[in-house]
This record gives C-alpha cells, sequence and structure tokens, in this order.
C-alpha cells in the first residue's frame, strides 16, 4: 500500500503534537480541588482539576523547564517551584498545608515526597530546607548586634554559602542548580562576586537554559550587558544639575557605581573608589548612582561615605531608577565599567574593576 507524501507528513505532525504525561500528584488530604501550574518561561497557566486525590497533567516539553505550582486555597501567594521535562515526575503529598506569614515554616509549609523525579527536584527542597533553617538562626541571632552576634551571624552566612556552593557543584548538569541560584538572588542572598562564582560553577547545558542565561545577565557574562556589548545609554543630572551621557562622556573610561546609603558594604569601600578616581582622574570619571528613595538619606549617605567631591545621582526611584533598570541592577554594590567607546568592559566588583583599570583597559 502506497502512502502519500502528504499523509506521510500529516502523521509525522500528529505524532510531533502528541502530549505525554510529565507529572502525576497524589493528595492524602484533599480529595478535590483545583491546580495552577504555570510556565514560567511562556507566562502560561495549565487549570488542573483534582480527582479522587490525583492529578496528572500532560504535556511536550522539549526541555527542562520552570514551573510554579499552586493549590487554590492552599498556597495562591506561596507557589511551589518545581522543574518538569518529557520524563514523568510522580510525587505525593502525606498533608498539604495551607500557606501561612508568621514564621518562615508557616509560608514554606509543603514538601513533596518523590516517587519518580528525573530532574532532582528534590535537591531543591533539601536546599529550601537549609534555608530554612539558615533563615531561623539568622533572626535568632539578630536580637542585637553587639560585636558577638555580629560574628555569629557572618560566619552562619558564609557557612551557608559553602554548603550552597557544594550543592550548585555536584548538580551542575541540573536545571535545579540554576533555580537555587535564582532562589537567592531574589531574597537578595547573593554578593556579586559569590553570583559570579555559582554562574561560572553551571554546566554549558544549564547556562544555556531560559534560567542559566538569565542568571549570566546578572552576573555580567551573558546577555547585552555583557563585556564588548555597547553600554545603555545614560542621562543623568548630578546634584549640582549638570548633565551626564554616555554621549558626551565619548573618549573617557566610565565607572557607574550603583549603591545606596543604607548599603553597608558600599559606603565601607567608599574611599576606595575615591582613590581610585583619584589615581586615574585625567582618564576616568566615576558616577555614583544612588538607588536611595529618600532624599534627606541620600544627602546624609553622600557624606558618610565622603565622596560629596564626586559625581553624585539620584532620582529617588530606587530599583526602579531608569538606568537601574537599563543596566539590570537587582542588587548593590555594583560597578559597571564603560570604555572609551562606550562598549561595556567589564560588570563587577570594586576590586574586578580596578584590577581591570591596573591592567590598562582598552
Amino acid at each position: 500500500m502506497k502512502i502519500s507524501i502528504l499523509t506521510s507528513l500529516l502523521i509525522l505532525l500528529s505524532l510531533a503534537a502528541q502530549t505525554s504525561p510529565v507529572l502525576k500528584i497524589k493528595f492524602d488530604n484533599i480529595e478535590s480541588g483545583n491546580i495552577f501550574l504555570i510556565n514560567v518561561q511562556k507566562e502560561l497557566t495549565d487549570t488542573l482539576s483534582i480527582n479522587d486525590g490525583k492529578v496528572t497533567y500532560e504535556a511536550k516539553i522539549a526541555a527542562p523547564t520552570f514551573f510554579y505550582l499552586i493549590v487554590d486555597g492552599y498556597n495562591n501567594t506561596r507557589p511551589l517551584e518545581l522543574v518538569l521535562s518529557s520524563q514523568l515526575t510522580e510525587m505525593n503529598f502525606e498533608s498539604y498545608k495551607v500557606v501561612g506569614e508568621n514564621t518562615v515554616d508557616e509560608a514554606y509549609p509543603n514538601s513533596p515526597i518523590f516517587i519518580s523525579d528525573p530532574n532532582n527536584n528534590i535537591a531543591f527542597f533539601e536546599f529550601l530546607s537549609r534555608w530554612k533553617s539558615f533563615y531561623n538562626t539568622i533572626q535568632a541571632l539578630s536580637e542585637n548586634d553587639s560585636e558577638e552576634q555580629l560574628e555569629k551571624r557572618k560566619n552562619t552566612y558564609h557557612t551557608f554559602l559553602s554548603a550552597n556552593k557544594r550543592i550548585i557543584e555536584n548538580n551542575s548538569d541540573q536545571y535545579v542548580s540554576a533555580k537555587m541560584i535564582d532562589f537567592l538572588l531574589n531574597n537578595n542572598l547573593l554578593q556579586f562576586e559569590t553570583l559570579q562564582t555559582y554562574y561560572d560553577l553551571l554546566s554549558p547545558k544549564v547556562k544555556e537554559s531560559y534560567l542559566g542565561f538569565k542568571i549570566g545577565e546578572k552576573s555580567g557574562k551573558a546577555g547585552h550587558l555583557q563585556p564588548g556589548k555597547p553600554a545603555p545609554e545614560i542621562a543623568l543630572v548630578d546634584m549640582q544639575g549638570k548633565k551626564y551621557s554616555l554621549q558626551s562622556l565619548k573618549g573617557k573610561n566610565v565607572i557607574l557605581h550603583f549603591w545606596s546609603s543604607s548599603c553597608a558594604p558600599c559606603i565601607k569601600e567608599a574611599p576606595d573608589l575615591l582613590k581610585l578616581q583619584q589615581r586615574n582622574n585625567e582618564n576616568l570619571v566615576v558616577i555614583n548612582l544612588s538607588l536611595d528613595t529618600d532624599n534627606s538619606k541620600w544627602k546624609k549617605g553622600i557624606e558618610k561615605a565622603g565622596i560629596e567631591e564626586m559625581i553624585n545621582v539620584c532620582d529617588l526611584q530606587g530599583y526602579n531608577s531608569v538606568t537601574a533598570k537599563s543596566f539590570d541592577v537587582t542588587f548593590i554594590p555594583v560597578y559597571y565599567l564603560i570604555d572609551a567607546n562606550g562598549d561595556i568592559s567589564l560588570k563587577g566588583t570594586l576590586s574586578q574593576i580596578a584590577e581591570k583599570i591596573k591592567k590598562n583597559m582598552p
């Protein structure tokens, strides 16, 4: 029997469009209801029905993809985070709980038992458990700011970061490792150098994923803000009313320093930034862009940091500042070094920027 080319093509298209189960969930304490499964990358939501305590989700997923899972009426404000792929993920919940907001344990009360877990989601939930323990320890050590308590908090933080590094290293080829980094970023727990260290641990496959690429952008190692790319144009006005743009600064090397008066590391390293400018005064322009939202606090911060004689800019919009958004600033301090041609030379810490300048940036 002969099959026409058109018929063959239709068969192939039909097979390509077929879906298969990628997620099965069993609840011991929920008989019926709705689940919202949100594909974060595509910003699409599927509504699934719970029948006799069971849910099956069928889809065609080409590569590991990050999802939010919400059981309506239980965790609408705190979605569970899952990585799903073409392989079946199967999990049980012995007692699915309504989230609360009084403690971190109430905010994240649900952890599944995995029957099959091809994307190693269990590593993220184990990480989440360690994060909750870390958070509670830091809270207990925050009753006062004595030197002893501060030292204990510092040690707890560094121990937590070291443990995370090992976990990410052990899961470097798993998409879930990027999810851990993203979680830490969203909770303001990563300084820039640590972010770069974590990103460098990821495998090329994970770096090329949706979430891996976003992390690469924030670390200055991927996307339109990586070295060699043209820097976004700026339109800034300092305290004296003088205007600045990259076009007007062409021929000069420029440091954009994002900081705020409430950022202790920013204040601490300000003297080193001032010295860097003084050593390179002829060919370097430093612009301090504050993310303060209170004019009085900004001005007091300038005085405290000892940078009154430098160029200081603030539009009082915080992280909603047009310039901060253009340069994808989500934490501080962070520095951009822009070369004489208006291209990004480096996004990094002050020490990284200083080293780049010392080696005679192009």
